[in-house]
């Protein structure tokens, strides 16, 4: 893993894709409930994203 910060716009994108990968990918995890624990995850890093995103857009 690099040690570069990413923007908060890089950070939203790659938090979407993230998701959209954990979302579809249901079948690679060994129980349903690790598959939702791992969306829920995810779904929440990219809240935490979007609200970055948002925060610069105002102090920006």
């Amino acid at each position: 893993m690099s040690n570069a910060t990413l923007s908060p716009e890089d950070e939203l994108e790659r938090a979407r894709a993230d998701y959209l990968a954990i979302s579809r990918g249901g079948h690679l995890y060994a129980t349903e409930d690790e598959h939702l624990r791992a969306e829920h995850d995810a779904w929440e890093r990219l809240e935490r994203a979007l609200a970055a995103v948002k925060k610069a857009e105002q102090t920006g």
